[in-house]
């Protein structure tokens, strides 16, 4: 069972370059500032998934002057202006549970191996693994025995098609050449962009979709907050006042609100003094209000994350969004332009998609003018 875990190490790692050209053979090496590099963290001269890439660890010594001292040698050439990162760790230690997802992984025999930088990713042959078995990974200094946190779940079906890896990945088999982009951060954050967008031109044009349920207590004044992180906006309340009875509430601009205005139980209304803080009226002796309300998205934190079941069948828009900002940054507007235009393109199907249309039944049409009993007479 050979498990992949790609090379990650470098983003967001301490960053500096080669002041000269590099020599194989060599224990110290030259750079343009030492600031922010450890004694006895692991670092890398070059660029992940670049050929020749290497790590080394450096000496125990705190770094000075305008060099890096490293136990061992240093394996290959490399030119001025490399880069060179702090990455702290230089192994992988693969965990492995035989309940899958459910259990707890432990560390494999033989598991801990080196990092490979000059490669997409490191991976691991399990031998006695089995297609129910899932994995992680974490990373480990060898000279320190320090290790980091557990990866998300690494699984031998890989990532699903829908997931942030995976559209990650197939932004970059679209780009020539995306050396500019310096780490997948920004890939990730242009796909949690068009996350948002396509979110909220969902919620625009169907209440009912991404909706939350939360329960908000108000005092005897009307007053109460919603804590809710995710709440966008509300769709509907319902109140309450003794927990059993709930009457439907009807909004009202607060600049409707008139001093000596009485309101009763049966009509219930309620208002905004805030983003998030509500007021109901009338207040009685206090109350429950139950908001169902359209919730802001969810980011795509993991590299297992999926995009929501809705917009599956529109993953190529989160692909054509992320070329064109990456067009965009490379100064070819043109190229940009039509790959924003092929997200522009698929949003719109999904906002036809999403809209609400049920033909199962009788349809109802909500008249924006009160009807009257006055008909004209017409002859036939």
């Amino acid at each position: 069972m050979n498990i992949k875990a790609y090379n990650y190490q470098t983003q967001g790692a301490p960053l500096t370059f080669l002041s000269n050209p590099l020599s194989s053979g060599g224990t110290v090496i030259p750079v343009k500032n030492i600031n922010q590099f450890t004694a006895s963290h692991a670092i890398q001269i070059g660029q992940s998934n670049q050929e020749q890439s290497e790590i080394k660890l450096l000496t125990s010594s705190s770094p000075s002057g305008t060099a890096l001292n490293i136990t061992g040698t240093i394996t290959y050439d490399h030119p001025i202006e490399a880069p060179v990162y702090d990455i702290k760790f230089d192994q992988l230690i693969f965990k492995r549970s035989i309940s899958g997802t459910a259990g707890t992984a432990t560390a494999l025999t033989n598991g801990t191996v080196s990092i490979k930088p000059d490669e997409e990713y490191t991976a691991f042959d399990d031998t006695t693994g089995a297609i129910t078995y899932a994995y992680k990974a974490s990373y480990r200094n060898s000279i320190s025995g320090e290790e980091s946190a557990d990866s998300d779940w690494l699984t031998p079906d890989g990532y699903s098609y829908y997931s942030r890896i995976s559209i990650r990945n197939r932004i970059k088999n679209k780009l020539y050449n995306a050396s500019f982009i310096k780490d997948d951060t920004v890939l990730d954050e242009w796909t949690n962009e068009w996350l948002e967008t396509m979110n909220n031109a969902a919620v625009k044009v169907n209440q009912n979709y991404n909706m939350g349920t939360v329960d908000v207590r108000f005092s005897t004044e009307g007053m109460g907050t919603i804590t809710s992180a995710d709440f966008k906006k509300s769709a509907r309340i319902w109140v309450t006042y003794d927990g059993s009875r709930y009457a439907e509430s009807t909004y009202i601009p607060l600049n409707e609100i008139k001093p000596n205005s009485v309101y009763s139980g049966g009509e219930v209304r309620h208002t905004y003094r805030g983003d998030t803080v509500l007021q109901i009226l009338p207040a009685q002796s206090g109350g429950t209000a139950r908001i169902d309300y359209a919730r802001t998205f969810q980011t795509l934190d993991n590299d297992t994350d999926e995009l929501p079941t809705v917009m599956k069948s529109y993953s190529k828009s989160f692909v054509d969004y992320g070329k064109a900002q990456a067009h965009y940054m490379d100064d070819k507007d043109a190229k940009g332009d039509r790959a924003m235009n092929e997200a522009k393109a698929s949003k719109d199907d999904f906002i036809s998609d999403i809209t609400p249309r049920d033909y199962t039944g009788p349809q109802t049409i909500n008249f924006t003018e009160e009807l009257t009993a006055n008909y004209a007479e017409t002859d036939f």
